[in-house]
């Protein structure tokens, strides 16, 4: 006859549902940020993705540097997240070919 070992198997599966827990508190704390490339988002949703600020955000979209916003409403602007990821991706220059 086959015999079971409960307290073995317990500890065991008391283990694996530790192990669980932990990773999903550590997934949780990382809070991994993405840009859709669908999609319209707002300054405040673009900023975490740039390396400058809302300033010049606003400076570099009015003078031609950075893609130019669409006015959703009167006090509702976005700009598209494709436009956004590829002005992202241009500015990646190989170390070496910068200005």
């Amino acid at each position: 006859m086959l015999e079971l070992h409960n307290t073995s198997n317990t500890s065991n599966i008391a283990s694996v549902n530790s192990i669980s827990n932990e990773i999903d508190q550590r997934a949780d704390n990382l809070q991994i940020k993405y840009l859709p490339p669908q999609g319209m988002s707002r300054a405040s949703q673009l900023l975490p993705f740039l390396p400058f600020g809302s300033s010049t955000l606003w400076a570099w979209s009015k003078d031609g540097r950075f893609p130019k916003p669409a006015r959703l409403s009167p006090t509702m602007t976005a700009w598209r997240n494709a436009d956004v990821i590829e002005w992202l991706n241009n500015q990646n220059t190989p170390v070496g070919e910068g200005a």
